[in-house]
Formats: structure tokens, C-alpha cells, sequence
């Protein structure tokens, strides 16, 4: 993942715990009619009123964090499908809430969103493999996988994580802090896009790269992932533009030099030699 050097680097969103739902909306905005918007906030509301009613108050906080757990992925059914992992009905809310099936950023997105309004102490961790959450006790840090809702021990993260980076890499805590909100959103931009672009679904690509773009309209790094969207429809002149704007901005990025051999190609396919 790039983390691009254009953004504004400021955290203001660290502690929400709503963001990954908020990225959600405004993906299912970008590239649907928004018919189920509606919808979407109205079981969502269902579901945390469910919670509320059905949580034991007066148990202690990991208890708290166990029922909402148990009612998430036992009661109500939500879980994550390995065969069909890095699919975009997993990423598009109105789906999720009715067949139940998700990744874990989605799925995690929904814990956390049910987390923020029952007050409960559970943040995202940017984690190499995959989204973790964390529930920050009195006493303890306790982590939970969002694929299935089951706590994870330091141990299996610390295999996990060298597993992802290679022998040697040691876990730290810095590696299982809350997220920061920057990073979150990168991640989740970049599996929207390489989900997206996997389904060969290029229109829902460029709507959701125009959506991000309107945020940050001179950002090469979305500049460059469009020029590769266009590429894939073979609109040869406007991918051309798009990567040498990123590889004017961006000379000293690894990609640019590989861009640099796409783009000569694609000029010699627009303009044959005769």
C-alpha cells in the first residue's frame, strides 16, 4: 500500500470509532444510485437498539464486549465467506446486512460502529494481514478478529506478523496500536480499488477514484491508479496523461520507473511507427 505524500498527514479522526462505516457510505455512495442509503442507517439503528436491549449492563466491560460479540457473529449470523473473501459485495453495506456475509474490514467496521454507540472500548489495529480490533480493559489489552469474533492471543499475532513480513520481524506495540485514521482510510481505499479492478468492475473504479479525487484533486498516487483503470478500458490518451502526471510528480517512486516502460508501449500503440 502507498501512503501517499500528498495527504495532510493530521489525525483528527483518531478516536472515532465510526470511520470505517463512514468509508463504507461514501463508497456505496460514490459508485451506487444510493437507493438503500435509507436503508443502510435504518438496520443499523435495528441492530444497536437490539444490542442495547439484550447486553447485560450491569456485568463488567469484557462481559459487555463478549454478549456483543456473541450477538454479532452467533445470534444475528455475520461471518466471513473464504471462498469469496475479496469480493465487492463484501464492502457494500446494503449487501452485508442481508446476506450477512463480509471481510473484516467490513465486518469490523460494523463492530466498531455498534462499539462507538454502546460506549465500548473497541478501536481498529492497523494490522499487516488484516484488520484486528482491540478492546482496551481496565486491566488488559484484549484483541479480537473481526472474521469471526473470537479473541486472538499476542502470540498468534506475533505469527501472524512474522508470517506477513518474513523471519526475524518481531511484533511490537506500536505494531498494536488504535489505527491511525490517515492509514485506516489508505488501507481501505486500496482494497476497495483492488477489489473493484479484480471484478473487472472499471466504471465502480472510476467513481470511487473520482469520490477520493475530489478530496484531493492533485494527488498523484489516485492520479496514477485512474491512468491504470483507463488503461484496463483502453482509453490510451487519458491513461497516458494521467501517469506522466504521476511519474512527474513521483520520479523517485519504485512504480514510476515501471510506468515509464507502460507509457513508452502505449505511445507506440497510439502512434505506430510506419
Amino acid at each position: 500500500m502507498n501512503v501517499s505524500p500528498w495527504h495532510n498527514t493530521g489525525d483528527n479522526m483518531r478516536d472515532n470509532r465510526k470511520l470505517l462505516f463512514h468509508l463504507m457510505m461514501d463508497f456505496y455512495l460514490a459508485t451506487t444510485d444510493g437507493t438503500h442509503k435509507a436503508s443502510i442507517h435504518g438496520k443499523m439503528g435495528h441492530l444497536t437498539r437490539k444490542a442495547y436491549t439484550q447486553i447485560e449492563w450491569e456485568g463488567g466491560v469484557k462481559h459487555r464486549i463478549e454478549q456483543l460479540l456473541a450477538l454479532v457473529y452467533q445470534e444475528w449470523g455475520f461471518y466471513c465467506d473464504p471462498e469469496r473473501y475479496f469480493q465487492s459485495a463484501n464492502l457494500y453495506l446494503d449487501q452485508i446486512l442481508e446476506s450477512k456475509s463480509g471481510m473484516p474490514v467490513s465486518l469490523g467496521a460494523i463492530v466498531l460502529y455498534l462499539a462507538e454507540h454502546l460506549d465500548l472500548p473497541i478501536y481498529p489495529v492497523n494490522f499487516p494481514t488484516q484488520l484486528v480490533l482491540r478492546a482496551e480493559l481496565d486491566d488488559e489489552v484484549c484483541f479480537i478478529d473481526p472474521r469471526n469474533g473470537q479473541f486472538i492471543s499476542r502470540h498468534l499475532l506475533a505469527i501472524w506478523f512474522e508470517g506477513h513480513l518474513g523471519f526475524g520481524h518481531k511484533l511490537t506495540e506500536k505494531d498494536l496500536a488504535r489505527a491511525k485514521s490517515l492509514e485506516l482510510a489508505e488501507r481501505f481505499n486500496q482494497v476497495v480499488k483492488m477489489t473493484l479492478m479484480r471484478e473487472g468492475k472499471n466504471l465502480e473504479t472510476l467513481a470511487f477514484i473520482d469520490h477520493l479525487l475530489k478530496q484531493t484533486p492533485e494527488d498523484p498516487y489516485e492520479i496514477r491508479d485512474r491512468g491504470l483503470v483507463l488503461a484496463n478500458m483502453e482509453c490510451v490518451h487519458a491513461a497516458i496523461h494521467d501517469f506522466d502526471y504521476f511519474i512527474e510528480h513521483c520520479p523517485d517512486d519504485p512504480t514510476a520507473w515501471l510506468l515509464a516502460a507502460q507509457v513508452s508501449e502505449l505511445k507506440q500503440l497510439r502512434y505506430p511507427l510506419h
